[in-house]
């Protein structure tokens, strides 16, 4: 077998003791001789067995770390420190809870003498953004994500199976994992088409829909009972905190890619309106589903229980299930954000099509749909849930409260309702050319032919005034064709977003 003789070179060049390149002249010798079709099939093994290798790598590093959390939720603690909960790490130094750890209670952080508050204050105020900008080549197809995750769960199994398993389950364990390895084999890993920038950013965010969805809410979680642990009860992480954010150039970026136009952004934006209106609305129906309690009646005439008053008066006073019958039309409400999404992006996708620009179509709000049926912004959403919250809190349900409910507002305050804001990126220069297009076209003279000065006194006057500096889509007009340049139109076409 070419594969196994190759790798088994590269074990053995790794234990001779030849130095640099010369250690790798018998596996370029060996792969001289091969034909450009045992080439490609040697490297699509290979490509394989790294992936499922970093896969392998990567639970075992998961499996050590619950082991060294369990370690120290258990070890009999003689120091002053809390004993850890199993959350985060504490006795890691570069960790969430090991630096906690270390700013409160190591001897070599007194003299700096920072306070309870001052961390709390720091954790719910600081925002880290996180900014996916994948190359198309280094972007997994859906399926072999969708393999890999498999991967991962079947280890996880064998994981539980270790402690108590009859050899049947390991059986069905090893065979179901040979299973996913010949899928992965069997699955071309390389698209055969030319990526668009649209199919690039979809394929981009596939990260936040298959992993951080449920990962950043989880995580937040365990920062919430950390904080807790070494700062204090009083100390958890608020609910609409948001320590991490995400953002994408996919779609936005137009530093050299001339084929990341106007609608090019519109309907990226719109896509990801889409999915994370049906994401939220997903999770939403699976609380109308866990939520479906009824509290005493009476609840509504106590004073305190201002949130449950509220619930009761859009569902009504005999509503036996009132935060699923609460839940419901917020659910329909993003069902129909999504369809109205949809509409949205067959018209951009239209006038693409037509070659026609955003300000020279009639336009609808939606086929069906009027503003008030859909969400336009987060904050709608978000006081829809923490009534919810609030009333669960207030009729003595805040375990249920602090649930899937609590993860679901961590993810409206995270992702809102674009799962991912577009970073636009854009030469300076095209700026400029379309400001020097606007101050002809308003018999200001040439912007690029003004001195530093004047235009920064210009601009500044113009940052300050409450008069727009020209109307939408005059840059379209006939009769301006000579004023504005195809490239300030497209850069205002951008801004008119």
């Amino acid at each position: 077998n070419k594969v196994e003789a190759l790798r088994g070179m590269a074990k053995e060049s790794r234990t001779v003791g030849v130095q640099g390149t010369e250690r790798l002249q018998p596996m370029a010798a060996y792969v001289s001789q091969l034909s450009a079709r045992e080439l490609v099939v040697i490297s699509r093994a290979f490509a394989h067995f790294l992936g499922i290798a970093n896969a392998a790598e990567a639970h075992q590093r998961c499996r050590r770390l619950k082991l060294d959390l369990l370690r120290e939720s258990t070890d009999v603690n003689t120091s002053n420190i809390p004993t850890p909960i199993g959350a985060l790490h504490a006795t890691k130094r570069d960790s969430t809870a090991g630096v906690l750890s270390q700013l409160l209670y190591s001897p070599e952080s007194n003299h700096k003498k920072t306070t309870k508050d001052e961390i709390y204050k720091s954790l719910t105020t600081q925002t880290v953004e996180l900014v996916l900008t994948a190359h198309p080549t280094q972007v997994n197809r859906r399926t072999l994500l969708e393999k890999h995750g498999r991967v991962q769960a079947i280890l996880n199994d064998a994981d539980e199976a270790r402690v108590s398993s009859t050899h049947y389950q390991r059986q069905i364990l090893d065979d179901a994992l040979r299973r996913e390895i010949a899928s992965i084999w069997q699955t071309d890993e390389v698209s055969r088409v030319k990526p668009s920038p649209q199919s690039e950013a979809e394929r981009g965010t596939l990260v936040i829909e298959t992993v951080l969805w449920e990962v950043l809410p989880q995580f937040l979680r365990k920062l919430d009972a950390t904080m807790k642990w070494s700062l204090g009860e009083d100390y958890g992480l608020p609910l609409t905190a948001s320590p991490f954010k995400f953002a994408s150039w996919m779609g936005g970026d137009r530093d050299g890619n001339p084929n990341v136009t106007p609608n090019v952004t519109r309907e990226v934006c719109l896509t990801n309106r889409v999915k994370a209106a049906e994401l939220l609305e997903s999770d939403v129906r699976e609380l109308m589903a866990s939520i479906s309690g009824d509290p005493p009646r009476g609840m509504e005439s106590d004073s305190s229980a201002v949130a449950y008053r509220r619930i009761r008066e859009r569902v009504g006073k005999e509503a036996r299930a009132p935060y699923r019958s609460y839940l419901n039309p917020v659910a329909q409400k993003l069902g129909k954000t999504a369809e109205w999404a949809k509409q949205e992006l067959k018209r951009v996708q239209k006038r693409s099509a037509d070659g026609v620009a955003a300000d020279q179509e009639s336009h609808k709000f939606g086929d069906v749909l009027t503003a008030d049926e859909v969400y336009l912004s987060k904050d709608e959403l978000m006081d829809e849930l923490m009534t919810v919250h609030q009333s669960l809190c207030e009729t003595g349900n805040e375990v249920v409260a602090n649930g899937r409910l609590a993860d679901v507002i961590r993810k409206v305050s995270a992702f809102g309702l674009t799962l991912v804001p577009l970073d636009v990126r854009q030469e300076s220069d095209r700026h400029a050319e379309a400001l020097d297009c606007i101050t002809k076209y308003l018999g200001l003279g040439s912007f690029l032919q003004w001195d530093e000065g004047a235009r920064v006194n210009w601009i500044t006057q113009q940052l300050q005034s409450k008069r727009p500096l020209i109307r939408t889509g005059d840059w379209n007009k006939p009769e301006n064709a000579e004023l504005f340049t195809p490239t300030a139109i497209d850069t205002l076409e951008t801004f008119s977003m």
